[in-house]
């Protein structure tokens, strides 16, 4: 779990965060009877603050009840609503092409809703449209992903985003989880990252070498 705040996103790896809020919302806090009680769900309010930069950020979920036999406990599922705020990854590059970035906030507001299906293929887009940043030819993504003028596990690890992504926007028996979309939206910012960045200290290093041996020109006359 991170800090969603861009200029915070802090790994916390653990589930020991200080919870500001931890409540449920139930019809008969707003005085329903029990029969209307039957036909709604309780919600689950969850407000946080990040130990680091002690941001609030809140979240928003469904509880599905069994009145069968009455008064039941909670179901174990909760469905996610929404959460507040809506991370958006701050990249260090600064010549990341927006429908890079473009791609990837979206996938950023699908998981924030708990969209499987949206971010999985968001992130596959996203892949996509880095080939096409990188202006790679290939007769298919497959293939341009692997003449991606990068390390082979960079390579490997782009194909299974695609993979997730093709994954999730197809029908038939579920292969994959929110678990290994959010490891997926973990790698890909470092990998596209990356990619820029190795580009623009490629620039930045012939610049200064350039300037040097100006110098040292201007020097000898």
């Amino acid at each position: 779990m991170r800090c969603p705040y861009s200029d915070c996103r802090k790994d916390y790896n653990d589930e020991t965060w200080l919870k500001v809020v931890d409540s449920w919302i139930n019809p008969s806090d707003f005085g329903s009877s029990i029969n209307e009680r039957k036909t709604q769900n309780r919600l689950y309010i969850v407000s946080r603050r990040c130990r680091f930069c002690h941001s609030l950020f809140h979240e928003v979920w469904v509880g599905h009840e069994d009145f069968k036999d009455g008064w039941q406990e909670i179901d174990n599922t909760l469905e996610l609503l929404v959460s507040y705020p809506i991370s958006k990854t701050k990249f260090e590059s600064k010549s990341i092409p927006k429908k890079v970035l473009d791609a990837f906030n979206e996938a950023e507001r699908c998981r924030s809703v708990g969209s499987l299906t949206g971010t999985g293929g968001c992130l596959r887009k996203s892949v996509y449209a880095l080939c096409d940043a990188q202006e790679i030819s290939g007769s298919d993504y497959r293939e341009k992903i692997s003449n991606l003028p990068v390390k082979g596990i960079y390579k490997e690890l782009l194909k299974q985003i695609k993979w997730l992504g093709d994954s999730t926007t197809k029908p038939g028996e579920e292969k994959y989880d929110m678990t290994m979309v959010d490891v997926a939206m973990e790698i890909l910012p470092v990998l596209i990252d990356d990619i820029y960045l190795k580009d623009e200290r490629a620039e930045e290093a012939a610049r200064l070498l350039a300037k040097a041996k100006s110098l040292n020109n201007s020097k000898e006359s």
